[in-house]
């Protein structure tokens, strides 16, 4: 039998990790402590010792292009002197002597791995993933080899990673470590002393000692939330849903990405979010399928002012295929049922507005909305985890959202806020007009009210509405 040196000396902090018996494993790590190497060689230990045949492995970070950057030369060199042949660059692969395979994917095309099998699987950086990724996706993959699991991360405020952790605490059947810089010995203390002089308390704090009740830096919508949870406007028991009205939808169609759609009725005091649907790498059937099954009357169903564009392979805007659901669906006789020749659907398109406006008007609608959670937990979620990009060029926050699995819920929130106000006390044929700003609340941060921001956006959208 051939002998295997393994080209990794592991770090005090990690001997425990790595010798470690239990099934599921969850570390807090503080910044630069070596996580990912340490997990990345900790697949390759398991792959040569494993006993099972065609035994496959993998690692995933929130991005592809992440793990490519970040963890692909880790792995390269953990197995420069085992590898079979020479690594598979395009798929992130590589293979062990003994016919295991260790790949490398990323959570945001969580198809890549549905359907596969693994025996052990490193979650790095959790927090940043879509919450039921590893519900719908990597438990499933691991149920019929009973494969191990480890999730690794650094605190970002109590998101679905500290959720985790609290679990990992409290069950016996976890390995549950947190590593905080200044207890693992790992950062000089002169270089610890250093980050405490250009960071922030709250920073210092959530990214070296693991705090998760740190102030959250860059995020959009956290604080507005935890304003009206304190009000309980995140209604966990009462359903929200009034049988017999109608129905208003907001949604961020992207076809090649994930699509994310809000569901609201008015009422006298502002909104009641009703419910919340996402899918990605779905065509316009799957959602036509999912607004009939909801079984909801629609008002209007808005979409977004780029869905006009019409595509190369149908001939049809987004906005088309829609509004007349038959022609979309007509080769699906299970579909004809439900959109039979000449059914409409009340397709709408959105005022185009700023980024920054339409998170303005979020802002300002969300105080004034209530949210079924039985139906709306993702979307929270993601709203919670909706931030600002760092840039660490200038050590400060831009004015750009950070483009992650949360975007595109937050997007459609962003969607329901610039109609949300005219939907309040709507006949039920409205004229477009001017919002009244109903949702103005004073001591708001941002100071504005819906009526400015509507004055400050692009003119002329009025007249391009679409009713089809």
């Amino acid at each position: 039998m051939r002998q295997i040196t393994l080209n990794y000396v592991p770090r005090d902090a990690f001997k425990e990790f790595h010798q470690r018996v239990k099934r599921w494993a969850l570390m807090v790590c503080h910044r630069r402590s070596g996580k990912t190497v340490a997990c990345i060689n900790d697949l390759v230990i398991r792959g040569v010792h494993t006993q099972k045949a065609n035994a496959r492995f993998a690692y995933v970070a929130p991005f592809r292009q992440q793990a490519k950057e970040i963890a692909w030369t880790y792995l390269k060199e953990a197995t420069r002197d085992i590898i079979v042949g020479t690594p598979r660059e395009s798929e992130l692969r590589v293979k062990l002597p003994n016919d295991v395979w260790i790949t490398l994917y990323g959570a945001d095309n969580p198809d890549s791995l549905r359907g596969m099998y693994f025996d052990g699987i490193v979650l790095d950086e959790f927090g940043d993933m879509k919450p039921s990724l590893l519900g719908e996706v990597i438990l499933p993959c691991l149920a019929d080899r009973a494969g191990w699991l480890a999730i690794i991360g650094t605190a970002k405020g109590r998101n679905q990673f500290y959720d985790y952790k609290r679990k990992a605490v409290e069950d016996t059947t976890w390995y549950y470590q947190m590593l905080k810089a200044s207890q693992s010995g790992i950062i000089p203390e002169s270089e610890l002393k250093l980050m405490r002089e250009v960071m922030t308390e709250d920073q210092y704090e959530q990214e070296m000692e693991c705090n998760f009740d740190a102030a959250l830096q860059g995020t959009y919508y956290a604080d507005i939330l935890n304003t009206i949870d304190a009000k309980g406007q995140l209604v966990y028991e009462d359903p929200l849903y009034e049988d017999g009205q109608k129905v208003h939808v907001a949604a961020d169609v992207g076809l090649r990405d994930s699509t994310a759609w809000w569901f609201w009725q008015p009422r006298e005091d502002g909104i009641a979010v009703i419910d919340h649907y996402e899918a990605s790498g779905k065509h316009v059937d799957h959602y036509l399928e999912m607004l009939h099954n909801k079984g909801y009357q629609y008002h209007h169903i808005w979409l977004p002012f780029d869905a006009k564009a019409k595509t190369l392979a149908t001939r049809r805007s987004t906005i088309e295929q829609f509004a007349n659901p038959y022609e979309t669906i007509k080769d699906s006789p299970e579909l004809v049922k439900a959109y039979p020749p000449g059914s409409r659907l009340p397709v709408r398109v959105l005022p185009k507005l700023s980024i920054q406006h339409g998170i303005d008007a979020a802002r300002l609608v969300m105080l004034n909305s209530w949210f079924d959670m039985t139906h709306c937990e993702t979307g929270i979620d993601a709203l919670r985890s909706y931030q600002r990009s760092w840039s660490e060029h200038t050590k400060s926050f831009s004015d750009a959202p950070y483009h992650n699995w949360a975007s595109n819920t937050a997007d459609a929130f962003r969607y329901l806020a610039l109609v949300a106000d005219k939907s309040v006390g709507m006949s039920a044929e409205p004229e477009l007009e001017k919002p009244q700003g109903q949702f103005a609340q004073p001591g708001v941060p941002s100071g504005l009210t819906l009526d400015g921001l509507y004055a400050e956006r692009d003119t002329g959208w009025r007249s391009k509405i679409i009713k089809l």
